[in-house]
């Protein structure tokens, strides 16, 4: 049960790199989560901004510097760390 007041796992999220596998790409990438909702979360990672310029051909070409918004549904799993100081005290 979650007290009031306190952080949940999705708001630790913003701001740390993780690295994400989706069920939309057969492989995982790296990037900084910048927001996170009840249902998603913001994704800035250059290598799927790539990937996904291959796979939408022109759609992109005139959008600098995107974010992918990401539903919770499409991931599979998620890695991310905490600095060694903050797991010691836990």
């Amino acid at each position: 049960m979650l007290q009031p007041g306190l952080p949940s796992f999705k708001t630790k999220l913003v701001g740390k790199s993780v690295i994400v596998k989706l069920s939309l790409f057969s492989r995982a990438f790296s990037g900084t989560i910048t927001a996170v909702d009840e249902t998603g979360f913001c994704f800035v990672s250059d290598a799927m901004i790539s990937a996904l310029r291959e796979i939408t051909g022109t759609a992109m070409a005139n959008m600098s510097a995107p974010s992918v918004y990401l539903p919770f549904s499409t991931l599979e799993w998620l890695v991310s760390s905490e600095s060694k100081a903050a797991a010691a005290s836990v």
